[in-house]
Formats: structure tokens, C-alpha cells, sequence
């Protein structure tokens, strides 16, 4: 194995003393200079400054590439951690909404009316009664013995997620319900009754069938004012005589996310009157945009299902 390149320096410098002595002695000693052994020695001079002068700028050569791989390593490290900020910020920016996304639309009919794509709730609380019927009006069961089911047949959980297309009423003991559940479920099916009117039924739909079915909204003061001022569409909301107005009169449009929005704030704010408080604070901890709805709804007086002003 080669020795190390400062070890071999130091042995040629070495040898080099050597040999000028060696020329010193024999000029010293009256050697001429054209002999050959003297010619030899200073031969050997020469060969060993040459490989001296060789052997140092590989050793500087060597420490360069030392500096070098360490300021790799040193920018390396620096990709590294910008890599990871990007990651986190892109994990910021593409949280996904919690909000569904909107499935519905209205086709204009010949009539002019905005009828929604979809199909209507199969059954609802008839107006003014305890009882669920179905779309021909035929009585099925009592309301205090259904729950609200998915299309799926599965018992929908009470929270302030909105009625959607294939939810029904089905007949089914509540006796394992807590009251904040049985008032959830006679709300859904309330709710369905008003949705089948204003998606799928407005063409027979007049006044005083519309102001029975949204009794319930009316004795609690439920969406009393319209208000269509607002920058944005955002920013407007119809009450109950503004939404029967319009979808009565779309005048051409479609008018299905200011139906869809007061179908959304009526179900959360009867839910705020016939449920707790406890319940009340759930709806705010869930809701998609984090609003509380209990307090938008600006319930002075709550009042439940089996209490009537």
C-alpha cells in the first residue's frame, strides 16, 4: 500500500539532505564536476525536487475536494428542509371543504315553473297532524313511531346535515330515542313535506296550502323577512313569503340555491326551538362554515313540539 502523500513528502525531503551532503562532500573533496558520480548525484537532485514540488499540490488538491463534498452535504441539507415547507404549505391550501358539494339543479318546464332534477320524498307529516302519508295523501303510520331513513334504509343520525333526495319516514319504534332525537326526527319529517312542495309540486301549489305546510316555521317565527339587497347572492335570503314568491315567478332562472338555502336555515332553526341546548351547541360545533345557527336563528323564546303559543 502507498503511504500516505504527507509521509512520502517528508521521506523525499529527507533523502534530498542526504544527497546535496553527498554533493557537498564530493565537491569538498576536490571531485571534479564533470565526473559521472557527481553528475549522478545532482541528477538525483533534481529528480527528488520535482518529486516534491509534485507531491504538494496533490495534497492541496485533496483538501479542496474535502471543502467541496462538505459544502455539498451543507446544501443538501437545505433542499431538505425547503422540500418539507413546500409539503406542509401545499397541505394547507388543499384542505378539502367540509361543505358537500351542491347536486342540485331546476330545468324550466313550459309553465315556466323551476322544477328540480331528482325525485320528491316518498312520504312527509301531513299538515297539522301527527300523521306520516304518503304522496297520494294515504295515512301510514304516526309520527311518534317512525324515524327519518336514507335511501339505504339506514336511520339518519341527529345532527343538522339537510334532508336529501331518497330520504323518507319509516316506520319504527323510538322507544331507545333520547327527546332531542324524536324532536330531530318529526323535524325531518316536516321538512320533507315543505321540500316536496317547493322542488317538485309548485305548479299546484297556492297560498294557503303553502302557509299550512310552513305552520310550524310561522308559530316560531321562522324565517319572517326577505332581504335581496346584499353585494352577492350570498348575501340575500328569502323568508316565507319571499320564497313562495319566487318560486311561484322565477322569471326564467334557475332559483335552486335560494330554494336550497332556505330549506337548509328553516330545518336548523326548528331544530334550534325543539331541541336542547346541549343539542343546540352541537349543530354550532358541526356546522360546515362554522356558524352557530342557534344564534343566527335569534331565538328569544324556544319553543318545542308539544308547547303551542
Amino acid at each position: 500500500m502507498a503511504p500516505p502523500h504527507g509521509c512520502a513528502r517528508l521521506v523525499s525531503m529527507r533523502k534530498l539532505g542526504v544527497v546535496v551532503c553527498l554533493v557537498l562532500f564530493a565537491s569538498a573533496c576536490g571531485g571534479s564536476s564533470d565526473s559521472d558520480e557527481l553528475a549522478a548525484l545532482r541528477e538525483e537532485v533534481s529528480m527528488l525536487k520535482e518529486q516534491i514540488n509534485t507531491t504538494v499540490p496533490t495534497t492541496t488538491t485533496t483538501t479542496s475536494t474535502a471543502i467541496s463534498t462538505t459544502t455539498t452535504t451543507v446544501s443538501a441539507s437545505t433542499t431538505t428542509v425547503v422540500s418539507t415547507t413546500t409539503v406542509q404549505s401545499d397541505l394547507k391550501t388543499t384542505k378539502p371543504d367540509k361543505k358537500p358539494a351542491d347536486r342540485y339543479s331546476c330545468n324550466i318546464n313550459d309553465q315556466g315553473f323551476c322544477i328540480f332534477t331528482g325525485q320528491p320524498h316518498q312520504n312527509y307529516l301531513k299538515p297539522r297532524s301527527n300523521t306520516v302519508v304518503n304522496l297520494e295523501g294515504l295515512e301510514l303510520f304516526l309520527v311518534e313511531e317512525a324515524v327519518a331513513v336514507n335511501s339505504q334504509g339506514e336511520t339518519l343520525i341527529a345532527r343538522g346535515t339537510p334532508a336529501f333526495d331518497g330520504d323518507q319516514m319509516s316506520q319504527k319504534s323510538q322507544a331507545i330515542l333520547s327527546e332531542d332525537e324524536k324532536a330531530f326526527h318529526r323535524v325531518m319529517a316536516t321538512m320533507f313535506g315543505i321540500r316536496n312542495q317547493l322542488m317538485y309540486n309548485v305548479e299546484n301549489l297556492d297560498k294557503d296550502k303553502w302557509d299550512m305546510y310552513v305552520e310550524p316555521l310561522e308559530e316560531r317565527e321562522i324565517k319572517e323577512t326577505t332581504f335581496t339587497d346584499g353585494t352577492t347572492p350570498r348575501d340575500n335570503f328569502y323568508g316565507r313569503n319571499g320564497i313562495f314568491e319566487l318560486v311561484k315567478n322565477p322569471n326564467g332562472r334557475d332559483i335552486h340555491h335560494d330554494v336550497m338555502k332556505f330549506l337548509e336555515e328553516s330545518g336548523l332553526y326548528l331544530l334550534c326551538h325543539v331541541t336542547s341546548q346541549e343539542f343546540n351547541l352541537m349543530l354550532a360545533d358541526t356546522h360546515p362554515e362554522g356558524h352557530d345557527p342557534c344564534e343566527d336563528a335569534g331565538i328569544e323564546i324556544k319553543i318545542p313540539w308539544d308547547i303551542k303559543p
